[in-house]
């Protein structure tokens, strides 16, 4: 449930971008094709696509839960909750470029607690408005964290 946090994560990275304007004049334009715009540049490895976030969250959080196994049993500390421990995440390619790996404790997602079902799916629901992916988690009892632009235009 909680992993919700790094389904953002895995979204494909997109580009955004515009055309730039021609400085030829219309009549010159009017008489032969125009080159196609430039290509625009890419988002880079901590910008997701807002459409990209917008696909995988209609899809719904048990969708985007089927590319991660995790432990029956939250991990407690001083007797409370505190996160959910990825044991396998499955399709390589869903990953790719995700600093996440089975062992690692994530603690929650854009500052919403997870330990309920209801909380994870508040946390993933939130990715719609949000202007990032935060995903906090623990690798080898270090703190860490995960944080992606969300960025519109695409």
């Amino acid at each position: 449930m909680r992993t919700a946090v790094p389904l953002v994560l895995a979204l494909a990275l997109g580009a955004c971008g515009g055309a730039t304007p021609s400085s030829a004049p219309a009549t010159a334009a009017a008489t032969r094709p125009a080159p196609p715009p430039p290509a625009p540049p890419p988002l880079g490895d901590h910008a997701l696509a807002r459409s990209a976030v917008h696909e995988v969250v209609s899809q719904g959080l048990g969708s985007f839960l089927q590319h991660v196994d995790l432990l029956d049993q939250p991990v407690l500390a001083g007797g409370k909750f505190h996160g959910f421990r990825i044991a396998a995440l499955r399709d390589g390619s869903f990953w790719q470029g995700v600093d996440l790996k089975p062992g690692d404790v994530v603690t929650g997602v854009n500052g919403f607690p997870i330990e309920h079902p209801e909380q994870a799916q508040t946390a993933f629901d939130s990715l719609e408005v949000s202007s990032e992916l935060r995903v906090s988690y623990e690798r080898d009892g270090q703190a860490r964290e995960l944080v992606y632009a969300i960025v519109d235009g695409r």
